[in-house]
């Protein structure tokens, strides 16, 4: 043991616990999505386990010579193990429990606190025992100069360690190996490093346990657990999920759920039946301000490309151009809901404002679909984002957006109405009666443009499955007492949407 190998394994460890976090918020993406409270639980959780780790591991580091070597791999044992018992435990105390009926937060900390604390805590007990394992490699006559060398050196090569594991994880292993292969990572990188302190014979002997434990592992339902995933596919963004659908239409049909919340439904022989009433609602809007259609179309979101799917059975030859940021979405949904581009449709794997801002068209309609968990992206709901559509739409055009709110204290939709309203004189709220009757969690659709919509305040479907829709006295709405003006310097969606995080539906 020197000193190279001491700062590899604080490297190679800051690593490997860093590329844990970054799964953790994967892992639990499709159980709870992906949000800032699920990001802020998983990285105060491993923040909280590294601290501790830390604390306890200068205690540790009392021991001298081979003592402290013996705990140092004995500490990398244990993370391997209780890394590779991450996937079992969210597996079977997500997926086998209750859990997933508390509201989001508080599941979100149980989970995150069951499966990632202890793996962050012993990787936190490396770096002060390594630190002192070098200390003790200069000898009693070292001076501060020296001291201070080591001390620089172990925490540069643990902060490297850090900056690696991440750009790792985000751009390389979830991509390539998914989320379960990259703890499987993980888990193996920390054995490695458990044999590395070890004499060779125990190193070889050590490393042959640990394949026989693994394998043994493997064969109870525990470790077939460990394999489980709920992804057909994971990309960049999202855990992305395909599933039929029949039942839901009486035909066949698929859903794409992405992370935990199902985006689209399809039905395979008719690209016209909309099943999600929100789609519904844009469409019958559409089809009495357009009843030739419009004359084109931009699509903040595609996900399983229902709408323009729809939209180019019935008016075959007009532009669509629809802003999907996850090429992997589009492929799922050209592979599995049967869309496929007609020749005037243009897919642009691109964030949709910047998409939007490069388009030198102006569109008829601008509809935007574009979600993380139940909240539209940040930037797509400010005042800048509504001057940039506004920009964009031809003089009789509009712009529609879903979004998602509690319906008795509606914040985030008094929020969305009053920034609309920056850009827009014409602000419009429909929603389905039936959904916001004593409900907490209700879907609405906002239409702005700088004219009136002209349709009778009570709408109901002309076609597809019968439906009525209401728009809602904008004065019925609390927009001064509860509405905050969005802008790209302030966007709290997430804090506007707090009580459905934190209490449930």
């Amino acid at each position: 043991m020197g000193p190279i190998l001491l700062a590899f394994a604080v490297a190679a460890n800051a690593a490997a616990a860093m590329i844990l976090e970054i799964a953790a918020g994967r892992l639990l993406a499709p159980y709870f999505g992906m949000s800032l409270y699920s990001w802020t639980t998983v990285i105060g959780v491993v923040l909280a386990g590294l601290t501790l780790g830390h604390w306890l591991g200068g205690y540790l580091a009392a021991a001298e010579g081979r003592a402290l070597t013996r705990r140092l791999s004995l500490c990398f044992w244990a993370g391997a193990a209780t890394s590779a018992l991450v996937l079992p435990v969210l597996s079977l105390l997500v997926g086998g429990t209750g859990l997933r009926d508390l509201p989001p937060a508080p599941a979100i900390a149980i989970s995150g606190f069951a499966a990632f604390f202890l793996p962050s805590l012993l990787a936190g007990l490396v770096q002060p025992m390594a630190t002192k394992a070098a200390l003790e490699m200069l000898g009693a006559d070292a001076d501060g100069r020296a001291t201070g060398r080591v001390l620089g050196r172990m925490l540069a090569m643990g902060a490297l360690g850090s900056i690696l594991g991440t750009f790792l994880a985000g751009f390389v292993l979830i991509s390539y190996i998914g989320s379960s292969g990259t703890v499987w990572l993980v888990a193996g990188i920390n054995a490695v490093l458990g044999a590395l302190f070890l004499p060779p014979l125990a190193r070889l002997l050590g490393l042959a346990g640990s394949a026989g434990a693994l394998a043994l592992f493997l064969l109870t339902p525990l470790g077939g657990a460990a394999f489980q995933s709920p992804c057909d596919e994971e990309s960049q963004y999202f855990c992305i999920q395909i599933d039929p659908a029949d039942n839901m239409t009486g035909s066949p049909s698929r859903l794409m759920a992405l992370d935990h919340l199902v985006h689209s439904i399809n039905d395979r022989d008719e690209p016209q039946l909309l099943v999600s009433p929100y789609l519904h609602l844009v469409d019958e809007i559409v089809l009495r301000l357009f009843p030739k259609g419009p004359e084109n179309a931009f699509f903040v979101g595609g996900g399983g490309f229902t709408l323009p799917r729809a939209w180019q059975d019935r008016w075959p030859g007009r532009p669509l151009t629809v802003a999907e940021i996850d090429p992997a979405v589009t492929a799922a949904a050209e592979a599995s809901l049967w869309f496929q581009a007609a020749p005037d449709t243009e897919v642009v794997a691109r964030d949709a404002r910047v998409a939007l801002a490069r388009s030198a068209q102006r569109y008829d309609v601008i509809f935007g679909d574009a979600f993380k968990d139940i909240a539209i992206p940040a930037h797509l709901v400010t005042r800048e984002f509504h001057d940039l559509v506004a920009a964009h739409l031809t003089d009789g055009g509009f712009y529609a957006l879903n979004l998602v709110d509690n319906p008795q204290e509606p914040r985030l939709l008094s929020s969305m109405v009053l920034t609309l309203y920056q850009s827009f004189e014409t602000v419009e709220v429909w929603v389905a009666p039936d959904d916001i009757a004593g409900a907490r969690r209700a879907t609405f659709i906002l239409f702005a443009s700088n004219r009136p919509s002209g349709l009778p305040n009570h709408l109901r479907s002309a076609q597809g499955y019968e439906r009525r829709w209401a728009q809602i006295e904008l004065s019925r709405l609390p927009l001064e007492e509860m509405g905050v003006l969005l802008t790209d310097d302030f966007t709290p969606v997430d804090r506007l949407l707090s009580e459905l995080w934190l209490e449930g539906e």
